[in-house]
C-alpha cells in the first residue's frame, strides 16, 4: 500500500508510481530443424574428411620417387621395398625359392610337347623349299641347308664317278674350237647329260677354263656348289651352251679352284695333255686334302696315249679313272 506524498505547492496530492512486479522471462530453446541441420552438416564433413584421407593415401603411393619398387606379399600384407633394400639372394636360396617346374601334363595344350618337337615350327630345322612355296626359285637352288646324300654314279665319256658332290672342270681353250668346233660341242653334250643324271639332293659346280676360269654363278656367286634341282640343271645347261673357246690353257688355276669346293669327284677334260709336270702333280696332291677323286678325260687326234701320260698319272694318284678320246671320231 502506498503512502500519500506531501505537495508543498498545495496542489492535489499525486500518488507515487505503482511498483510493478516483473515476471521471469521464458527460457530460449534451439529449434529442432536447426539441430538436424547441424547434425547432418557434421556427418557430411566427417565423410568428406575420411574420403580425402583415403584419396590422399592413394596419391601418396602413386607419387613415390621413380625407381624399382618391389612388393613383398606376406600373410596377405603388402610391403614396398626400395632399390636399396633389395639384396641379391644366394644361389641356394634362389634355388629353394624357385617354384618346381610344371609337369608336361599340366602345361597348356598349345605348349605341351613343344620342346620335344622343334620341327613343328615352320621353317625351323627344315629346308626352306618345304617352308616356303617356290623357295627353289627364290634361292636359285643355292640353299646350303638342303640335305645332301643318296650317292649317285654319273659318267663323262665312260669315266664314272660316285658321290653326291661333283665339279666339272672343262678346257675351253682355242684348240677346243678346232675341227669345226666338234671337240667343244661334244664336251658340252657329255657334261649336260651327266648333269641330267643327278638328283636334287646332289650338288655340282662347273668351271670352264683357258688361261682364266669361268665359273657357274646362277645367283651372282661362284663360291659354293649348286643343288641339282630341275631349275638349276636348266640354268647349268644354259651356262654350258654359252661357252666359247679361245686363248691358251692354265690347268693349275682351275684345278685348285675345283678342289677348294671339297667335292667327291672332279671330272677334268682337256686336249692339252702336256700341261702337268712332276711339280704340278705334287702340288695337286697337296691341295687335295679332302681326298677328292679326280677323273681325267683327254681329247687328242689319232693314236693312243702312253703309260707315262701326265693325265693318266694325275688320275691314278688321286684315285680316279682316265680315258682318251679321238676327236676325229666325233660326229655332229
Amino acid at each position: 500500500m502506498t503512502q500519500p506524498t506531501h505537495n508543498p505547492a498545495g496542489s492535489q496530492p499525486t500518488a507515487a508510481p505503482a511498483r510493478t512486479e516483473t515476471s521471469e522471462l521464458p527460457r530460449r530453446t534451439v529449434p529442432a530443424w536447426l539441430l538436424s541441420f547441424l547434425l547432418h552438416t557434421l556427418i557430411l564433413f566427417s565423410l568428406l574428411f575420411l574420403l580425402s584421407r583415403f584419396s590422399g593415401g592413394a596419391s601418396e603411393v602413386e607419387n613415390r620417387a621413380g625407381g624399382i619398387v618391389l612388393v613383398n606379399a606376406v600373410a596377405k600384407t603388402t610391403e614396398y621395398l626400395a632399390e636399396g633394400d633389395v639384396t641379391e639372394p644366394s644361389p641356394a636360396a634362389a634355388q629353394q625359392q624357385s617354384p618346381p617346374p610344371m609337369a608336361t601334363e599340366e602345361r597348356p595344350p598349345d605348349l605341351a610337347g613343344l620342346e620335344s618337337n622343334p620341327s613343328e615350327l615352320t621353317g625351323v630345322g627344315q629346308d626352306f623349299s618345304e617352308a616356303l612355296s617356290g623357295a627353289d626359285s627364290l634361292l636359285d637352288g643355292m640353299n646350303s641347308q638342303r640335305p645332301i646324300g643318296g650317292q649317285v654314279t654319273t659318267e663323262v665319256f665312260g669315266v664314272k664317278g660316285t658321290g653326291s658332290q661333283f665339279v666339272y672342270v672343262f678346257d675351253r681353250s682355242a684348240s677346243m674350237e678346232g675341227y669345226e668346233g666338234r671337240p667343244l660341242r661334244a664336251a658340252k653334250q657329255a657334261l649336260i647329260e651327266s648333269l641330267e643324271s643327278l638328283k636334287e639332293n646332289h650338288q655340282f659346280q662347273i668351271i670352264f677354263y683357258n688361261d682364266q676360269t669361268k665359273i657357274f654363278r646362277p645367283d651372282g656367286r661362284g663360291d659354293r656348289l649348286a643343288f641339282a634341282t630341275d631349275l638349276m640343271k636348266q640354268k647349268g645347261a644354259g651356262f654350258v651352251q654359252s661357252i666359247r673357246g679361245d686363248r691358251g690353257t692354265n690347268h693349275m688355276q682351275a684345278i685348285k679352284q675345283a678342289l677348294a669346293f671339297g667335292p667327291d669327284v672332279i671330272f677334268l677334260l682337256t686336249d692339252a695333255e702336256g700341261g702337268f709336270n712332276q711339280q704340278d702333280l705334287s702340288r695337286i696332291s697337296q691341295w687335295n686334302r679332302a681326298g677328292t677323286v679326280i677323273n681325267a678325260i683327254e681329247f687328242g687326234v689319232g693314236g693312243k696315249p702312253t703309260l707315262t701320260n701326265s693325265l693318266r698319272i694325275l688320275s691314278r694318284e688321286n684315285g680316279g679313272q682316265y680315258t682318251y678320246k679321238n676327236v676325229l671320231s666325233f660326229r655332229d
